[in-house]
Parts: C-alpha cells; sequence; structure tokens
C-alpha cells in the first residue's frame, strides 16, 4: 500500500518521503514528525481507552516506527533515526498502556546488528518492555536469526515474544525447518509465538514440532511429587511434603503459590490451605525433560478447634473421609493456572487423594 500511512494523515500536513520497493512508490513518514506524532498519539490514546484492560491481549506492539511497524527503515529509505526519535515512540504507548505488556521489535536495534546490549532496548527494558523477534526464519541458515543473545537480558524478567517468517516463503527459499522452529523457542526462551501463515496448512505440516514447542513454550508447572498424612486430628498441625518444577524455558511471570484444598463428600470446601512462602516465580527452567524441582515442606492445621463453656468443646469441620486437591493461584488461594493433569474440578483444582479428619485428642 502507497499510503500505509493512511493518506489522510499526509494530508493534514505529516512530511515523508516517497521511495520505490518492488516497482511501486510507497510513502514513508518522517518517524519524528511533529503532525505525525500527533495522530500516532490520538491513535494510541483511542486505542488503549479500548485495549489496555481487556483481558484478552497478551501483549501490543509498539508499532508506529519503522516498516511494517517494526522499527527499521532499511526496506525503505533506510534512515538512520536517533534514540531519542525511537524513545519517542516507546513513550506514548508507556503513557496510554498502563495495565498491558508493550514490546518492541528487536530491529529496533538494527536489523542484522548482533549483541547483547544497546541503547534503546536498555531503555525499553528499564521502562517494562519486551522484545519481540519479527521474524525469524526470513533467510537461510545460518542466519536464521540474529538477537536470540538480545534476549538473555529480556526473559528472566519479561516475557519474550517470537513470530516466524510467512511459513510459504520461508520454505519456498529454503529457510524453513522444524529443528530450528523448536531451537529458536529454547534459544530465546520465547514465551509466545505469532503464527504467520495459515494456521490450518502449518499445523498440518508442523503438528509434530509444533506439538513439542507446546511442551516447552512459556512457563509449565508440574508436581511432580506429594505425599501426606492418611489422617489428620483436626486442630493439630500436619506436614505435606510436595515437590515442583517448571518445565517450560521461562519463568512463571505472573507467579503463585501452592495451595492444598480439602472437600468433603458432597463438593463442599472444608479447608484452604496456602503455602505463601515460595512464589512459583522462583521456580528454575532447565534443559527439555530435567527441570530443577523445588522440595516443599508445608505444616498445615485444619478446622482450630475452640472450648466452649457450655459444650465444654466444639470444631469447625466435621470428621470422616475428604477428598485432598491441589492447585496454584492466589496467595488467598484462588486456583489461577490450569495444569497438566486429569481430574480438573473446573475451577483448575486437582484430586490427589484423600484424609480423614479426626477428633482431637
Amino acid at each position: 500500500m502507497k499510503y500505509a500511512t493512511p493518506e489522510w494523515v499526509v494530508k493534514a500536513g505529516a512530511k515523508g518521503f516517497e521511495a520505490e520497493r518492488s516497482g511501486k512508490v510507497l510513502w514513508e513518514p518522517v518517524y519524528d514528525d511533529p503532525i505525525f506524532l500527533e495522530k500516532v498519539e490520538n491513535f494510541v490514546a483511542a486505542m488503549a481507552d479500548r485495549y489496555d484492560k481487556s483481558p484478552h491481549v497478551a501483549f501490543v506492539d509498539v508499532g508506529h516506527f519503522g516498516m511494517w511497524g517494526e522499527g527499521h527503515t532499511h526496506s525503505l529509505t533506510n534512515t538512520d533515526y536517533p534514540l531519542d526519535i525511537k524513545k519517542k515512540h516507546i513513550d506514548i504507548y508507556l503513557k496510554y498502556f498502563k495495565n498491558t505488556l508493550l514490546c518492541i521489535s528487536d530491529d529496533f536495534a538494527g536489523h542484522k546488528k548482533p549483541g547483547s546490549n544497546f541503547p534503546i532496548t536498555d531503555y525499553a527494558f528499564s521502562k517494562g518492555v519486551t522484545i519481540r523477534d519479527d521474524s525469524i526464519m526470513v533467510q537461510p541458515p545460518p542466519e536464521s536469526w540474529y538477537h536470540s543473545e538480545l534476549a538473555q537480558q529480556f526473559w528472566p524478567e519479561l516475557p519474550v515474544i517470537l513470530e516466524h517468517q510467512h511459513y510459504g516463503g520461508s520454505v519456498r527459499i529454503g529457510a524453513w525447518s522444524k529443528e530450528l522452529f523448536l531451537k529458536s523457542v529454547e534459544d530465546y526462551h520465547a514465551s509466545y509465538m505469532s503464527i504467520h501463515w495459515w494456521p490450518d496448512i502449518l499445523w498440518d505440516k508442523n503438528k509434530d514440532v509444533i506439538e513439542k514447542i507446546n511442551l516447552r513454550m512459556g512457563y509449565r508447572i508440574q508436581m511432580k511429587e506429594m505425599s501426606w498424612p492418611d489422617e489428620v486430628k483436626i486442630g493439630e498441625p500436619f506436614t505435606v511434603r510436595s515437590t515442583w518444577a517448571n518445565a517450560g524455558v521461562a519463568p512463571c511471570y505472573p507467579g503463585g503459590f501452592p495451595c492444598f484444598t480439602l472437600k468433603d463428600e458432597k463438593g463442599g470446601i472444608v479447608s484452604v490451605l496456602v503455602d505463601d512462602r515460595f512464589d512459583f516465580r522462583k521456580l528454575k527452567v532447565g534443559p527439555p525433560g530435567t527441570p530443577p524441582v523445588k522440595n516443599l515442606e508445608s505444616v498445615f492445621t485444619i478446622g482450630p478447634a475452640f472450648n466452649d463453656p457450655v459444650k465444654t468443646f466444639f470444631r469447625v469441620v466435621q470428621t470422616g473421609n475428604h477428598e485432598l486437591f491441589f492447585s496454584v493461584g492466589t496467595s488467598e488461594g484462588t486456583p489461577v493456572f490450569e495444569l497438566p493433569y486429569e481430574g480438573n474440578d473446573g475451577h483448575n483444582r486437582y484430586p490427589v487423594g484423600r484424609i480423614r479428619l479426626t477428633e482431637r485428642s
């Protein structure tokens, strides 16, 4: 499109250049032009008003700088813009998006420039803005991607996003590789992969590797082992021992806590027990199949018993058999994460066994 930047912005007086690409004349804005920036800010303000608090939006690209909004101009005018102009575009998005993860393309740092740190990516990181490699496998090996080294600054704190090249075009020039597709997730510690082709075709041709990617992308919390006493006295402490791991490539960025829930025979919740000493954001990641494990010993008391001057003693919960569930969620015990186990009670709690509650001695 000649006017990917709308023509009405040009008619409003925004400065720009005409340049030829693939036999077509295209118009590219001057990215620090005051009129252009005014229109960008109006757009971003309206977009944030609609989407900033949406639970359906995972991230938003800082998408008004560079060809296709990818942070580079090498495909058209090849103008080298200074750092302060790139910062200004990031700042516009930061001004309006207060609740949503923002990202910049890795090409803000330079289309093919290798390195682990750049002034603009350091600035983005300092503001909580992550990176998105847009795109991988555009060129055949060994130039399948350029910025996995740069991602090492980001992934321990912020989700890293990948996008692969248009699948059909990548196959046509010999750039596509299933092995590299999977390796990119490992190298970048990626949390998202944007699809760049018809999804049904991509799935049909790459189902085997996509299934492997789905077992590694982002974070994947596992409860490896768990033990507890068969019988617990009401009002007296007992210990639950559990072993946890993160089988993904990235931290559990939202964080969460282990929770153990008891239900009675009618499915009613009797006791919610949270160990808030350990946040799952701290679970370390490791190679495929061998994630580091975290052993927890959690001490709980179910249903404290009270002395009553008339009844002498009464209890809050009933004795008898109760079903035990585990979950991961808030420090108040609300389950948040769907885990890779059967038996989900509809609220992301998973059955693991039974506990018999008895009277205190």
